[in-house]
């Protein structure tokens, strides 16, 4: 008696160690989940196994809570979310593991089994099932707060550049000298139309891979094109900002020509179907605008240059 129950604690544990490490190593929480949930269903063999959601996971988040199915085991049995009552009346014995994900809703496993299967088995397979998805609602709740630190500091994590408040917050220390040497700066707004591509569906990996590397291409081509002193700043993937110190308006014109021109120097620019178009404004000294509104002027000169169907577009200080 005291062997057999040393063999169900110690197999026990290793399913739950099992699982952990599967939901642990996927590349998402959502897909570890998802993962763990079937090696539970194949080890366990249960009747029916859903995978649900008030809320976590569910994309788009629903605006009130509701339950989502997020899977369901065996995969080919798609029995419709309305009809799930009629599937309970049927077994004899139903476990349920249901969690909550502070902010986002609830998670929970439902294993459906036959009147034959265990005492034992059962209380095993519900602290199991208890844990992962309680381990998965930690893991979820970590990853929320990851995103939400994420969004804000203050430049993008995957480039490394300034986001425009940074950006805005380093070029406005530079008025006072630009004013004081009476020296001329220009805004320069850069888009890359097309650098990435997003057909419709979920993006693969090495397809991700290859634009990442794209952006980054187009980010140093930019940073050749400029002094080391010049600040680059990013608006989105396909969209920087240029800060040129002592750039006046025949300088910055000839420096966005250059730009526009030599686009195929990057691997993006390479591509027949991406175009560069470029909005630009000169700040002259002791001038009382903010840079906001040379950020608004610049756009619209974008904008400008996106409808004439030109590489660049100038926007006088005055306009």
């Amino acid at each position: 008696m005291q062997k057999e129950r040393q063999d169900w604690k110690r197999r026990e544990a290793e399913l739950q160690a099992a699982l952990l490490e599967t939901l642990r190593a996927a590349i998402s929480v959502s897909e570890g989940l998802r993962m763990a949930f079937e090696q539970f269903c194949v080890q366990t063999k249960p009747d029916r196994g859903i995978l649900m959601s008030a809320g976590a996971l569910v994309i788009p988040p629903p605006s009130e809570p509701q339950l989502h199915i997020l899977h369901s085991w065996p995969q080919q049995d798609r029995t419709p979310q309305e009809s799930l009552g009629g599937q309970r009346s049927c077994t004899n014995l139903c476990l349920r593991a249901i969690t909550e994900v502070r902010h986002q809703g609830e998670i929970g496993i439902f294993a459906y089994y036959p009147r034959r299967f265990p005492a034992r088995a059962a209380e095993a397979c519900r602290r199991i099932l208890a844990t992962l998805v309680q381990t998965a609602a930690a893991m979820i709740e970590v990853d929320h707060r990851y995103r939400v630190l994420m969004r804000a500091l203050p430049y993008d994590p995957l480039t490394h550049l300034p986001i425009w408040s940074l950006f805005r917050e380093k070029v406005e220390r530079r008025f006072p000298r630009l004013d004081r040497e009476r020296l001329p700066a220009t805004l320069m707004l850069v888009c890359f139309s097309g650098l990435l591509n997003t057909p419709e569906g979920l993006v693969k990996a090495d397809d991700a891979i290859e634009q990442i590397a794209h952006v980054r291409d187009a980010i140093s081509f930019l940073q050749r094109a400029i002094r080391p002193t010049d600040l680059i700043g990013q608006l989105d993937r396909e969209s920087f900002v240029l800060w040129l110190d002592g750039g006046d308006r025949f300088a910055s014109v000839e420096r966005a020509d250059l730009i526009c021109k030599r686009r195929y120097m990057c691997s993006a620019g390479a591509n027949p179907l991406v175009s560069v178009k470029i909005g630009l404004v000169t700040r002259e000294p002791h001038s009382t605008d903010t840079l906001d509104v040379f950020f608004e002027r610049a756009r619209l000169a974008l904008s400008i240059a996106h409808e004439e169907k030109v590489d660049w577009y100038f926007a006088h200080e005055n306009a």
